[in-house]
């Protein structure tokens, strides 16, 4: 049932194919580095293979739009969050990975979103999530960008430690890419750029 949900968001986003069982990977990887139990690792997994289930009740044209978006846009898109747990909340075994699904755009400083929690009222599975959500996105090609160098991303992630993530997760990550446990999709294996469609 899970495959089908991830088959599901691929197919309605195309440029992010592969992305959530890249998040998935890394969460483990991270979880690993954090010293979780096994248990714990996997119930990780399971959120973060759904984490962008949401994304299948936001329209096709702001999911793939090209540029910026509006910040009507913009705010439907920052639902997807609350849609995913929404979704999932019927299911009474996967209550324990919601919170993955709902808050892994929360941020450390309290500014994200849908709850605006503030530092430890972060559940764990979100923060570890929300790094590699954001690792995935930076060291791939999407609509609106061209995947970074992994130099660039590692300095931009360090920087956020703090103020967008927990300073204990990004020391766990950074141990993890230096380890070879994360390391960024091959540029040759991703969708091209818009401008690069022929």
């Amino acid at each position: 049932s899970m495959r089908s949900f991830v088959a599901a968001i691929d197919a309605k986003d195309p440029y992010t194919r592969g992305h959530s069982e890249r998040v998935a990977s890394y969460s483990m990887a991270l979880s690993r580095h954090l010293g979780f139990k096994q248990e714990e690792i996997f119930r990780i997994h399971i959120a973060a293979i759904l984490h962008d289930v949401g994304k299948l009740g936001v329209k096709d044209g702001i999911l793939n739009k090209p540029g910026g978006l509006s910040d009507e846009e913009f705010e439907v898109m920052r639902q997807h969050p609350s849609i995913g747990a929404q979704i999932m909340s019927p299911i009474r075994m996967l209550k324990d990975i919601i919170p993955g699904i709902r808050n892994h755009h929360e941020t450390w400083d309290g500014n994200g979103y849908p709850d605006r929690l503030e530092g430890d009222q972060i559940p764990m599975v979100a923060r570890i999530i929300g790094v590699a959500d954001t690792f995935d996105a930076m060291t791939t090609t999407r609509p609106y960008q061209k995947a970074m160098t992994l130099d660039y991303v590692l300095a931009k992630i360090r920087s956020m430690s703090g103020t967008r993530f927990d300073p204990l997760v990004i020391d766990a990550f950074l141990a993890a890419v230096e380890a070879g446990d994360i390391s960024p999709p091959n540029r040759d294996s991703q969708p091209p750029a818009p401008s690069e469609v022929s």
